[in-house]
Order: structure tokens, then C-alpha cells, then sequence
């Protein structure tokens, strides 16, 4: 079919539109292939915790790491390497990882314009048979029947790192502070080793409780990692150093008062 009537069409948060996706559609799977699927930080824990590996295992057999112009780094899902470029986690009787699939392809076909989620985009192409199914939605009610409030909580938080004032205004990380964004906030288990492994809760003011959650819960973990990125690249946050002094001075030179 011809996709030069292929519609694009905006809607709100309580807009309806007519889609679903199933085994039984003719098109099922066709839509997980040759495309780019960006992931977030938390898609990567979700995804790799899915499959009891490793994050750096993960992050090396199945993304590809990239640089923005302002030196923040993003990672894409890698396509395998046949004629279709399908998803690796796809097969015929779906998505392998379908509890943990990224952000994206839950929200599928629904697309935010912009990072406010005023307005989404759906593309309606005349290929995928699941805008010709009967069932209507909202997309307020299409985010929770796809259980995003989860990921939309953990990616907030990493929003305020990318969507930073820092970046408007046109600076751009040098390539050390990139490599510690990633490291922090993508390869979990070599950031969890960074802080377990080192002197860091000698040196960083952090209470027993944190420590202890930290240790635990993924998702804590990956909290406190954003926490310290923030410290890092923008001098901000509730991270404090030991020494009070020293503290004072950082918080001085951000112009932050403690």
C-alpha cells in the first residue's frame, strides 16, 4: 500500500483515537523492525534485569552508544544484523521481554511533540491493521493501561539532567564528564561498584538508610546516580561532602547557598 495517505494527527491528553495490537493481526511484529528505538537509563535496567545479565554485557551485545552535540550521551537499541533489521528481542510469537520493553514501545503509536506532553502525535499508516481495529482510547487512559507512570517517574528525573539550563545557553560536556554520565547512569553495576568498592561514603555525607536502599533497589540506585551526575556536572542536589568546609566552597562557587 501506498503510505502518501498515511495521516499524522495531533491529540491531547483526553483526545480518543482507534488502536490495538495483536497476535492476530496480519501486521503483528512488522512495526519491530529497521527503526530506531532511543533508550533511556531506566530502559536499560528494566531490559537487562529482564534477561539476568550484566549491564555492561547488555549494554555491549545489544545497544549502540552515541553523542549529542552537546556531549550528552544516549543509547540506541541495536537492530540485528539481517535483512529485516529486526528487534533482537522479538520473535514470532512477540516481544521476549514484553514486561520490561522500553518506554517507547509502550507508548507506541503515540508520540509526545515535546517534552511537556502537552500535545502527542500519531501517525495512522494504512499498513498497521491496528488503526483499523474497534477499540478507542484516550491517551491519558492508553499511558495507563501501558503502565508508563513508572517510567515516566524515573525519566523525569534524568529530564532535569538533559533538559538542563546548562545546555540551553550552549555549553557542552567535555568527553570525561560524558563518559560519566554514562557510566552512571547506564552501566548500574559499574556505578554500584564505583561506590561500594571505593572510599566515596568516606568522603560523601550519606546516611545509613540511603546506603542501605541503595544497595538493594535498582531504582534507588539509579536515583542516587542522577543525584550525583546533578552534583557533578551542575554543582546541585542534596549530595553533601563530609568535609563541611570544602562543601562551603563548592556550594559558594555554584553560587548555591547550603
Amino acid at each position: 500500500m501506498s503510505e502518501q495517505n498515511d495521516k499524522k494527527v495531533l491529540f491531547t491528553l483526553d483526545d480518543e483515537f482507534t488502536f490495538s495490537c495483536d497476535r492476530t493481526l496480519p501486521c503483528f511484529n512488522t512495526c519491530c523492525r529497521d527503526i530506531n528505538i532511543f533508550l533511556t537509563p531506566y530502559d536499560v535496567l528494566r531490559m537487562r534485569r529482564s534477561l539476568w545479565i550484566p549491564s555492561d554485557e547488555f549494554l555491549k551485545a545489544y545497544t549502540v552508544a552515541l553523542m549529542g552535540d552537546d556531549g550528552i550521551p544516549f543509547v540506541v537499541l541495536k537492530m540485528k544484523e539481517d535483512r529485516d533489521k529486526t528487534c533482537p528481542f522479538v520473535g514470532a510469537e512477540g516481544c521476549a521481554i514484553y514486561q520490561d520493553r522500553p518506554w517507547s514501545c509502550r507508548m507506541f503509536p503515540v508520540f509526545p511533540v515535546s517534552a511537556e506532553e502537552e500535545e502527542f502525535l500519531i501517525e495512522e499508516k494504512l499498513s498497521c491493521h491496528g488503526f483499523r481495529v474497534n477499540k478507542t482510547s484516550t491517551v491519558r487512559q492508553w499511558k495507563k493501561d501501558q503502565d508508563i507512570s513508572k517510567y515516566d517517574l524515573m525519566n523525569e528525573a534524568y529530564k532535569k539532567i538533559t533538559l538542563h539550563d546548562y545546555f540551553l545557553k550552549g555549553n557542552k560536556l567535555d568527553p570525561g564528564k560524558s563518559k560519566l554520565v554514562y557510566s552512571s547512569c547506564y552501566d548500574l553495576d559499574a556505578f554500584k561498584r564505583f561506590l561500594f568498592g571505593t572510599r566515596f561514603f568516606d568522603i560523601y555525607d550519606v546516611d545509613e538508610q540511603t546506603i542501605e536502599a541503595i544497595r538493594k533497589d535498582e531504582e534507588e540506585l539509579l536515583n542516587f546516580a542522577y543525584g550525583w551526575v546533578q552534583f557533578n556536572l551542575f554543582t546541585e542536589g542534596n549530595l553533601r561532602l563530609k568535609d563541611k568546609e570544602m562543601d562551603k566552597l563548592l556550594q559558594a562557587r555554584s553560587g548555591v547557598s547550603s
